[in-house]
This record gives structure tokens, C-alpha cells and sequence, in this order.
């Protein structure tokens, strides 16, 4: 663990050191504080779905929100027997209005995701061999998330388990993206510097999570003005939760990957972290949480958590 932490030390150091901190998506005044200010009890949503979506061995797996021509769509990855898709989903008449194929087997499993200012990260696995993945960046502002061109692409090979990416998180920056992928269960921590205009996809610093980490299913970053943080969702026995970790600091960087808080939601509706869950940043700087049932059935139970 401790020659781990130097490899982050090194890379990230060099990393923060040339470039500001704040982003230009996922900021919030105060992150610590719009975390501890998030009701447990969330608001009810059910969309409505006429589409018929591949479910057999797979669940909705990661959910943002992206806004599209000034309406507000709700994006909810999803892995199946024979691909990978994402749901789409319209939130104001709150009925699915598009199936978004991404790859087929062997890459059959969509992870947890991410929107920032015009990409959607999401990353890709075969769920059976666990040895290969990919990460794909998606500008849905020019439309190529509907059209299956990724903008970026980070293949991604090794022993099973190792480098599949069960979730991933991505952050506008000055002039780049800071991505984290994780793999399986979320017990190792790859993080990415992408610059859209340069090939360079090499990873930048690995974490190895401690063993009281959760197996997040998804994992999401977000920032302040001191700090960058990554808010993980999982499920246990107990319940659905939430831990926020510290990533980094500006200045002259030490690399924490601390977990600073952990908070318990009351999902409801069949609702669980354990499906499809993710954070919103609204164009007011407040955080929202949000999180789906497993399944896309007829009627799709999502539940919204808002800071109070």
C-alpha cells in the first residue's frame, strides 16, 4: 500500500500542479456540506416505458441526467445478456423515448456513468471473462452518443477482475478530463488525464481501495473550490449508502483518497443503489442524487434526493 501511495503521489502531483483545480462542470460551493444536506428520504418518480429493453441476465446499472436541447434527459446504463445500451428517458413527460445500443457481446456490460460539460463517460465489460473492457467518452452534444461513435475510447486489458470498469466517473478541468475507472467490485482505482485533442490515453495513478470500502456500483466525481471528491454508491444487507471520499487537494498535492463520510438513503419503490444510481450538479450549484429499480420494466420506479 505504501509504494501504491507514492505511484499516485508522483503522478497525481505533476498532474494538479499544472492545472487549476476548478472545474468547469460537477462544482458545487461546498462539497462536505451539500453532501450532509441531502434529505435520506428521496421524491418518487415512475417513468413510463414502451420500449422493449434487453433485460435477460443484466440491470440498469448507472444513471445521470444530461440535458439535450434544453430538455432534461435521464440516461440510465443498462447490461444484458447480449449487450450493452443506455436507456433514455425524457423527465418531463417522464416516459422513455430512446434504446441507445453501445456494444454487443462479448462487451455486454454497461457500468456506472457519468455526464460533465458535453461527454458521457461509460465503461464497457465483458462481465464473463473479466479480463478485457473499454471506456467510452460520448460528446452528446454533437450527437455522436446516438450515432455509437465514441469520441474517446481507453481499451482496457488484464488478469480477471483487474481491468474491467464497472464504474466510472468523469470531471471537466481547465483544458482536460480527470476520469477514474474502477474495476471489479470497485477494489482498484485507475485514474485517467484525457485531453480530446492529444492520443495519450495512459493511466495516470492506481489506487487499491481498503477493505471497508464499499463495492460502489457507481462512482461519481464532483469538486469545490478546495478540493476534488468522488461520491460512491453502493448496497449492503443494511441498506443503501453513500460514501463521499477525498480525492485531492490543490497546491502542492498529497494524495488522500480518504473516505470522509458515509450517508444511509431510504430508497423506496424497489429503488436500490445496487442498481443504477448517480449524482446531478443543477445549473444553480445544488447536488441531487439520483437512483433507479434493477430492472426496465413496463414502469420504472426512480428515486431524486435533494439537498434541504
Amino acid at each position: 500500500m505504501f509504494r501504491n501511495n507514492l505511484v499516485i503521489r508522483f503522478f497525481l502531483l505533476a498532474f494538479i500542479s499544472c492545472l487549476p483545480l476548478a472545474g468547469h462542470a460537477q462544482q458545487v460551493k461546498n462539497v462536505p456540506a451539500a453532501f450532509e444536506a441531502l434529505s435520506p428520504e428521496p421524491q418518487v418518480i415512475v417513468l413510463t416505458n414502451d420500449i422493449d429493453v434487453p433485460t435477460k441476465s443484466g440491470h440498469l446499472q448507472g444513471v445521470q441526467v444530461m440535458v439535450q436541447d434544453r430538455a432534461e434527459k435521464l440516461l440510465m446504463s443498462g447490461s444484458s445478456l447480449t449487450q450493452a445500451y443506455i436507456l433514455q428517458a425524457d423527465l418531463e413527460t417522464r416516459k422513455t423515448d430512446k434504446l441507445i445500443p453501445l456494444m454487443k457481446e462479448p462487451f455486454r456490460h454497461a457500468g456506472g456513468i457519468q455526464v460533465t460539460d458535453k461527454y458521457l463517460g461509460v465503461g464497457i465489460e465483458d462481465n464473463m471473462k473479466k479480463t478485457v473492457s473499454k471506456v467510452h467518452l460520448y460528446n452528446y452534444k454533437d450527437g455522436s452518443l446516438y450515432g455509437d461513435k465514441p469520441a474517446i475510447t481507453i481499451d482496457r486489458e488484464g488478469a480477471p477482475e483487474l481491468k474491467t470498469s464497472g464504474a466510472t466517473g468523469i470531471m471537466a478541468l481547465e483544458n482536460d478530463y480527470l476520469i477514474v475507472v474502477s474495476n471489479w467490485d470497485s477494489r482498484n482505482w485507475d485514474f485517467y488525464r484525457i485531453d480530446p485533442e492529444k492520443p495519450d490515453k495512459s493511466i495516470l495513478a492506481s489506487f487499491a481501495a481498503p477493505a471497508d470500502w464499499g463495492s460502489y456500483q457507481s462512482i461519481n466525481l464532483i469538486s469545490d473550490q478546495e478540493a476534488i471528491y468522488a461520491i460512491g454508491f453502493y448496497k449492503t444487507a443494511h441498506g443503501n449508502y453513500a460514501d463521499l471520499i477525498l480525492v485531492s487537494k490543490p497546491g502542492t498535492f498529497e494524495p488522500i483518497m480518504e473516505k470522509t463520510l458515509t450517508k444511509a438513503f431510504n430508497c423506496k419503490s424497489g429503488v436500490s443503489f445496487g442498481a443504477a444510481a448517480g449524482l446531478q450538479v443543477d445549473k444553480e450549484g445544488r447536488l441531487h442524487l439520483w437512483a433507479t429499480q434493477p430492472d426496465a420494466l413496463k414502469r420504472i420506479a426512480v428515486n431524486r434526493f435533494f439537498q434541504r
